[in-house]
């Protein structure tokens, strides 16, 4: 799984950046990095995947990931 603090880090955004960037709730964000929890719409986790230059599957690589993420 890559890591979203990391890929962040490297293109030079805050967590407030990455956020706007991607058009979602900085909590999405901080959920995310500090505590290990994705967003629950597939949507979401699209739109943050886009704004690092990543496809989500590579944030989500496995079905063990995308349990709680649904496609709404």
């Amino acid at each position: 799984m890559a890591n979203i603090r990391e890929m962040r880090k490297r293109l030079g955004l805050s967590m407030h950046a990455l956020a706007y960037k991607a058009r979602v709730s900085s909590a999405h964000i901080v959920l995310w990095e500090k505590y290990g929890l994705p967003p629950r719409s597939r949507a979401t986790v699209e739109k943050i995947a886009r704004a690092l230059g990543a496809e989500p599957d590579e944030l989500l690589p496995n079905a063990e990931n995308t349990e709680g993420v649904s496609d709404a």
